[in-house]
């Protein structure tokens, strides 16, 4: 069993407001929603996970500057970034 330790955080008044919101409306404590937030927040930026974020689209913008001849792309960077979703015109 992994070794827990206690720590304390500053967070602004209306911050933890809204994660207190957030919490009750999943039904968890507050701990338990820092948890998960932590979890997914590590998922995403950890390359140990076997993800390798750097490989995201998303953090390629940029990288290779020009113009992609299609319309709307500031409004669906969604759809041209990952192809998901549907375009809304």
């Amino acid at each position: 069993m992994p070794i827990k330790v206690a720590t304390n955080i500053r967070l602004e008044a209306e911050q933890i407001k809204q994660l207190k919101r957030i919490a009750v409306e999943k039904g968890a404590s507050l701990s338990r929603l820092f948890k998960e937030i932590i979890a997914d927040y590590l998922e995403r930026v950890s390359t140990l996970s076997g993800k390798d974020w750097k490989k995201d689209p998303f953090f390629q913008i940029g990288t290779k500057p020009g113009r992609s001849g299609e319309s709307m792309v500031s409004e669906q960077h969604d759809y041209y970034l990952y192809g998901k979703g549907r375009r809304s015109s």
